[in-house]
């Protein structure tokens, strides 16, 4: 998956001075361990360490696949990213409940290759922390079924609904989340973050990246908040989003991130990263 990030030898070098470097996009590829891999055209080579869920990346992956009109893979990629959020709400929960992880880990690998028993674990941890069952919107199961073991070709309608109505259920986890175990979440995130870290490779200078997908007023050119549904998502992989990239990244100013540009409704808000000398240092970029 190809994703937007920075050469982090181009970063450091640049805030040497103590100011803050001019942002120059380069495409480079997500691996599964959540490193995106860059090459510049200086003849660097670096990692940039991605802060976004498993779940979030297939958001994204998927919203990609809706602006490209593969509907099939829309259906099938956002019904991973479910089975992601229920997993990271297994991993959350348990964390609040005083499990260690190593305790965790030897129970997911009993589970990890088959989805209908996380589903389970999930169901029954929800129900112990809101004191109700969650339950799932029959047609989702559906039509990921039609889909996955059926071959059914879905229309874009269909795919869309689809996808907005698995989006709700990531937001409502999200949020269920981060209103009865934040302290957790952050936990879980720090934990993900220092498995990525452990995995650059000896010798490669890395930097992170975090992204935020947000709404944007036109008519104020103003950041409003962040998106709420799945086709919001898709709107910010337009060519014409993109193409604004450029003009729009070099006035943006790290502690009011606005759009001063005005030529889209949505924009994708990254907060990209980087050490220099042991201190984190943070800017907001726009595509």
């Amino acid at each position: 998956m190809k994703i937007l990030a920075a050469c982090p030898d181009c970063i450091q070098e640049a805030s040497k001075d103590g100011k803050q470097p001019k942002f120059n996009p380069i495409a480079g590829e997500l691996d599964d361990n959540g490193m995106i891999h860059v090459s510049c055209d200086r003849g660097h080579s670096g990692v940039v360490l991605y802060n976004a869920r498993r779940y979030e990346v297939l958001v994204r992956s998927a919203a990609r696949a809706a602006l490209d009109g593969y509907t099939n893979e829309v259906v099938a990629v956002m019904s991973s990213a479910l089975e992601r959020i229920y997993e990271f709400y297994i991993r959350v929960s348990s964390r609040a409940k005083g499990i260690p992880e190593e305790t965790v880990e030897a129970a997911w690998k009993n589970v990890a290759a088959q989805s209908e028993r996380q589903f389970g674990a999930f169901q029954f941890l929800y129900m112990l922390d809101q004191s109700r069952p969650f339950k799932l919107e029959p047609r989702i199961t559906e039509t990921r079924n039609k889909v996955v073991h059926r071959g059914k070709i879905v229309r874009e309608a269909e795919a869309l609904e689809f996808a907005e109505n698995v989006y709700g259920v990531i937001q409502h986890l999200q949020t269920e989340l981060q209103s009865k175990f934040p302290q957790f979440v952050a936990e879980e995130v720090e934990r993900e973050m220092k498995v990525q870290q452990s995995q650059v490779p000896e010798g490669v200078n890395h930097i992170k990246l975090s992204t935020t997908t947000v709404n944007v007023d036109k008519s104020k050119n103003e950041v409003t908040g962040v998106v709420t549904k799945f086709i919001e998502h898709v709107a910010c992989h337009t060519s014409d989003a993109r193409a604004r990239f450029s003009c729009i990244a070099s006035k943006i100013r790290p502690s009011r991130p606005l759009l001063r540009d005005g030529g889209f409704a949505q924009a994708l808000v990254e907060c990209l990263l980087w050490i220099d000398k042991g201190n984190s240092r943070g800017g907001w970029i726009v595509y």
